[in-house]
């Protein structure tokens, strides 16, 4: 037993193991020790030095990860200096990193939309999980799409190849899509929190603050002076630009959260904060916006004509009689001007002209708004300032300007504009429009006692934090035009959600507390960064947002800006460069600096060329960025010694070399973004994922795995667990094969049936039907037996159970198979659950304490790639001596004593002669063991069989070191087997069971074990639920009278056929059959390519798939098959163990599971058929375990009984 050691851990007295590292004792006892390089995987590698701590009598901090605890230690994990030491680290780790943490054109957004994001789901078709994004910054994304000024696309990096990406009629494409969809995208409101928030103003700043109000389950009330909601957007921006109806429709959705709304009630006049706080209001928003509009200050301004450009748009949007003047001028230069000066044309107007007194390049309005205006005949006069207005009469007749120069920059960076002595000049104008500038209307203390507290800036603001947006007056917020002034509408509505979170801080803590910020690195803006990587980029013209043309909309408000369509929008979205790091949401390098809160930084020193990046970023599915590389070295030392490929060179950077297997191991050990997954020639952009734990497909070992998934979208995988059974390592056919379904070739999305001589697309109900008459109708005409069922061994156990159920009772055909039935049911008889004696076999997270391996197989490591790296690691100490019988992987070779290189042709004569020699070794009682096991007659046809002198010598080695180590794992390669007959396979199964159990029972070996190494995931279970032409399901034997009757019985008494004399595969070879169904045929293919050559005779083949592969070509029926991570389902591996497969995706097209598309075959022939997986379940029930199980997703044992069959064993 470990001695225990006492130390003292932030003042607490506690007991460890000797040997454990102040980390380790942390850990257990909650304490947070901040790591980065380290990994419980790997010895500590002490590159960081993040978890640094004070040990008292050390004159330097110690590190955690490598320092043992010793009885009497007193240990200090934090304190300001620690603190200090570890935030110079991390400030010395940046200096080695170069990159951008987020895309610039999301921090430039003032609500820091994930843009990025949204683009790479538009790209991939996930639109309303787009929308979802978005909504994550802003509610009102249709809205914001039509009138957004976007200053994102000002910081766009595509500006250095061509032109900055269309990203706001992108954001609109994506909303209009919400809208016609039928599917609004609201957030899950939680039980109500009992706060109660008062919102003051109903436009973008306080529908934004509802919205997120009630998405975290506080009451909100909005009041509003106006008789509709809107502010701004309905008061203050034409039809023409914002449609109404598509305004109320995201109003709707707000209100839709639970917002009450009291419209027509005016602060002052209606009700003081006083008021709303004795009502029981717990913290108040003030949003009423900027409404005043700034005087021209000029002589004539008092005359009739003359009035301000807020009012004239709020008189047309309120639907009030509004006359224009036959020739119209507009002063100023922002948006307020250019929706006048174009509202006024269509109202009527004969001229309409803006003065605008400084340059083209300084007018606030958005130059797509300046084009339009003109483009409609709005003359634009700049560098001209109005002096005075003349009039006849009291009304306005004439306006009189200046021309102006542009001298010295003023206070806002823009050049002041200075009066040119003598250039006035006389304008015809019977009505102008002011629209130089608004202010907020402030309530004096006279009509609110509370203004006395809150802070009024010189600019008529109500001041703030613009974090937090408190105010610093008790409980009252502020935000949008009311805090900023006239700004943007994305700002108000960030401002809106900024306050909304505060506001649940406050309610939560008592506290004022801002969203936080995330720390990020940037390579700098377009002047700073080094564009010679951006000459590589193809120049891709940008999509142009298509318009009504001007003849046909200067006569009314009908909007102008018609949207993207999808391929516009696809195209567009294809232009974005990426510019953000996709390993930004679990980058751990980002999540220490938000935790000690190192400050942003601009970094634009390029660090490693990008033609030195592009030379050696070459690998197939793992992208290479070395400029993100902060040395930690976990890739390299993971792959040396817990991966043990050698594939990682180290100097300065990783670089792959040609023994990488894929395994994708430094892709999850990688703490920022220098290695990510590659698809399609680019980096997997990591979205902020949901994850969801499955098992994979790809092989009889069942590894754990994350899929990452956004939306419908799978986003990557990851190693579900650090645990067994794969311990952190997953494979190439785990890790990215498993994209194949989503990825590779053509899916089969719906039903299809060949109609004079071509697939065409038919309904589920037409297909199936076409698939019952053509089986029905070859069965008819040549037998029963002429009609067959191959199924694939990485479909389901409840798709496999149905598929032969109905062959058997529907058509009485005995031929049902599937890929690796021989091996795994010679596994089951012999070795899972044999009738002789206890089951020898392990499962692999046993190999780790074996102390020596005799390995059998042959190409492990493309069948069993993790298996191959579990032996390398056994090896790899020098500890556990390795032998091998087959042929070894490359990577096993050096390390091997005793490498036979025996084919599997000769394996059963070699298992059971080195069963024989060890038993002979051991004593007669172990000779009598395999006399029992494989009979007298083999042993002496083996002592009369003369061995090669290669095979003698190797037995000999192989008996030496397995009777020099303790516990032997004997590791046998399935797949190897499968070209052999089965009395071949039954022979090597049984001799190495035999070998086993010699070992455990006669030699004392306990710790030895039979490792099977299956090809296929659900190989063992399609032979439990009967997937097999010579076994019933439970592997009930043809002979067994009683156990048949009573599956004639479960079965509402349908006739059994008996066992057939041929396998479906030599029955198809040899020309038996002339219908088929056929599942998972890329497999077949792979698998077995006699099988496949077939197909062409076939009178009828029914394909039950995921993707429209070559088999198609000889398809009558194609059944599309949801793919993998797109349904729930059971398999069982190699060892006999469970493997839950769970749905992550939602299905693509009209496929559907493949328990579901048998069961509609069923009810197209008429047979009883299951309506959900519960049934099968529940149908299992009955006739595995005697009785029904009440709720089988709860009957986690009887799950397992399914799996090892115990009950029928």
């Amino acid at each position: 037993m470990a001695k225990t050691v006492t130390v003292t851990l932030d003042g607490k007295t506690v007991q460890a193991q000797e040997g454990s590292t102040i980390l380790d004792v942390a850990k257990r006892e909650g304490i947070h020790i901040p790591t980065l390089c380290y990994t419980h995987l790997l010895r500590p590698l002490e590159n960081c030095r993040l978890c640094v701590v004070a040990v008292e009598g050390e004159k330097q901090f110690k590190a955690a990860c490598s320092t043992p605890v010793r009885d009497g230690m007193i240990i200090r994990t934090s304190g300001s200096d620690l603190a200090q030491t570890r935030k110079l680290l991390l400030e010395l780790l940046l200096d080695t990193h170069y990159g951008d943490c987020v895309a610039p054109c999301s921090v430039t957004c003032p609500a820091n939309v994930d843009i990025q994001g949204y683009l790479a789901l538009l790209r991939h078709g996930e639109y309303l999980e787009a929308v979802r994004l978005i909504k994550e910054k802003i509610p009102m994304p249709a809205t914001i799409g039509r009138v957004c000024p976007h200053p994102c696309e000002s910081a766009c990096r595509r500006h250095l190849v061509d032109e900055p990406v269309n990203i706001n009629h992108c954001k609109r494409f994506l909303a209009d899509f919400e809208i016609k969809s039928g599917v609004r995208i609201l957030p899950q409101v939680p039980p109500d929190t009992g706060h109660h928030v008062a919102v003051v103003g109903g436009g973008p700043a306080g529908l934004s603050a509802a919205y997120y109000l009630r998405a975290l389950g506080h009451g909100v009330t909005i009041f509003e002076a106006r008789e509709k909601l809107g502010g701004m957007l309905r008061y203050g921006i034409p039809e023409y630009r914002l449609p109404k109806k598509i305004l109320d429709w995201e109003i709707e959705g707000i209100l839709s959260l639970g917002v009450h709304v009291r419209t027509g009630v005016v602060w002052g006049r209606d009700f003081t904060l006083d008021d709303l706080k004795k009502e029981g209001f717990g913290a108040i928003f003030l949003a009423i916006g900027a409404w005043a509009s700034r005087k021209l200050g000029i002589v004539g301004e008092e005359l009739e004509g003359v009035e301000s450009g807020v009012d004239f748009l709020e008189n047309i949007a309120a639907g009030r009689p509004v006359k224009v003047g036959r020739r119209v001028v507009v002063i100023g230069g922002g948006n307020v001007a250019i929706d006048a000066a174009r509202s006024a044309l269509r109202l009527g107007a004969e001229k309409v002209t803006i003065l605008y007194r400084r340059s083209r390049k300084e007018m606030p309005a958005s130059h797509e708004e300046i084009e339009a205006a003109e483009a409609e005949g709005v003359e634009i006069h700049l560098l001209a300032a109005p002096t005075r207005v003349l009039g006849d009469n009291g009304r306005a007749q004439q306006l009189e300007f200046i021309r102006m120069e542009l001298g010295e920059p003023d206070a806002s960076g823009r050049r002041r504009p200075v009066p040119v002595e003598g250039s006035e000049t006389l304008l015809d104008a019977d009505q102008v429009i002011s629209a130089i500038g608004q202010y907020p209307v402030l309530l004096t203390p006279d009509q609110d006692p509370s203004m006395e507290k809150i802070p009024v800036t010189r600019w008529s603001t109500i001041g703030g934090d613009p974090r937090s947006m408190h105010t610093g007056a008790e409980m009252v917020f502020v935000g949008g035009d009311l805090f900023r002034g006239p700004m943007t509408v994305v700002a108000a509505l960030a401002d809106g959600r900024k306050a909304a979170y505060s506001l649940n801080r406050f309610f939560q803590t008592g506290r004022v507390e801002p969203e936080p910020l995330h720390f990020n690195i940037s390579k700098g803006n377009l002047d700073q960064i080094d564009k010679e990587p951006f000459g590589v980029y193809k120049v891709i013209p940008r999509e142009r947002m298509p318009e009504l043309e001007v003849s046909q909309r200067v006569k009314n408000f009908v909007e102008v800006e018609l949207g993207f369509d999808e391929a516009k929008a696809h195209r567009e979205a294809e232009r974005c460069l990426v510019c953000g790091c996709s390993a930004a949401f679990d980058c751990r390098l980002r999540e220490l600096m938000n935790e000690f809160q190192v400050d942003w930084r601009e970094q634009p020193s390029k660090k490693i060329h990008f033609q030195r990046v592009a030379a050696i970023d070459t690998h197939p599915v793992i992208a290479l960025d070395p400029n993100k590389c902060i040395r930690c070295e976990r890739c390299y030392v993971a792959c040396q010694t817990f991966q043990c490929s050698d594939a990682i060179d180290f100097k300065d950077w990783p670089r792959f070399n040609a023994k990488c297997v894929s395994c994708g191991l430094c892709v999850d050990l990688c703490p920022t973004g220098a290695l990510m997954e590659r698809r399609q020639g680019r980096p997997v952009e990591r979205l902020d994922w949901t994850s969801v734990p499955t098992h994979c497909i790809h092989c009889g070992y069942g590894c754990e795995l994350d899929l990452k998934v956004k939306g419908q979208r799978l986003v990557w995988i990851a190693d579900g667990r650090d645990t067994v059974p794969n311990r952190a390592s997953t494979c190439r056919r785990g890790r990215f094969r498993a994209y194949d379904d989503h990825w590779r070739g053509q899916r089969a999305t719906r039903p299809m049936v060949r109609e004079n001589g071509e697939l065409k697309e038919v309904s589920w109900g037409r297909a199936v039907e076409a698939a019952v008459q053509g089986l029905r109708a070859v069965a008819q005409k040549h037998g029963l037996t002429s009609v067959g069922a191959l199924g694939s061994p990485r479909y389901t156990c409840e798709g496999l159970y149905l598929l032969q159920k109905w062959m058997r009772t529907r058509f009485g055909t005995p031929y049902v198979d599937t890929l690796g039935r021989k091996t795994a049911e010679a596994a089951l008889r012999h070795a899972l659950i044999p009738t002789e004696r206890p089951s020898v076999v392990h499962p692999m997270s046993d190999l780790a304490q074996a102390q020596g391996i005799l390995l059998i197989g042959e190409r492990m490591e493309e069948t069993n790639p993790v298996t191959v790296t579990a032996v390398r690691r056994s090896v790899r100490s020098g500890r556990t001596p390795l032998w091998s019988l087959g042929q070894l992987p490359e990577s096993l070779r050096a390390m091997a004593a005793v490498d036979c290189g025996a084919q599997a042709k000769n394996w059963p004569q070699l298992l059971a002669s080195l069963a024989m020699q060890y038993a002979e070794k051991i004593g007669e009682k172990a000779v009598d063991l395999l006399k029992e096991t494989l009979g007298e007659e083999i042993l002496e046809a083996l002592r009369a069989a003369p061995l090669e002198a290669v095979e003698k010598n190797a037995l000999e080695g192989v008996v030496r070191g397995m009777s020099a180590v303790g516990g032997v794992a004997v590791v046998l390669d399935l797949a190897a087997l499968e070209g052999l007959s089965e009395p071949e396979i039954d022979h090597a199964i049984k001799a190495v069971q035999a070998l086993v159990s010699i070992m455990k029972e006669h030699a004392k070996k306990d710790g030895s074990g039979l490792f099977l190494a299956a090809p296929y995931a659900n190989a063992v279970g399609a032979c439990l639920v009967g997937m097999n032409p010579k076994m019933l399901p439970g592997r009930v034997s043809f002979e067994d009278a009683e156990a048949v009757a009573r599956l004639r019985e479960l079965w509402d008494g349908a006739s059994i056929p008996q066992c057939p004399a041929l396998d479906v595969p030599e029955a198809l070879q040899e020309g038996h059959f002339r219908a088929l169904l056929l599942q998972d045929s890329a497999l077949w293919q792979e698998g077995l390519p006699q099988v496949w050559e077939s197909l062409s005779r076939l009178d009828f083949l029914v394909l039950q798939d995921n993707l429209l592969g070559p088999a198609a070509q000889w398809a009558h029926v194609v059944l599309p098959t949801a793919a993998f991570g797109e349904q729930e389902g059971i398999m069982i591996n190699q060892e006999g163990r469970l493997l839950a497969l769970h749905q992550a995706l939602g299905r693509n097209g009209e496929s559907l599971p493949d328990w579901d598309g048998i069961s509609r075959l069923m009810a197209a022939d008429g047979a009883a058929f299951p309506k959900s997986l519960d049934s099968v379940y529940q149908e299992w029930a009955r006739l595995f375990f005697d009785g029904a199980v009440a709720d089988w997703n709860k009957a986690a044992a009887e799950k397992q009984r399914l799996a090892n069959l115990l009950a029928k064993a």
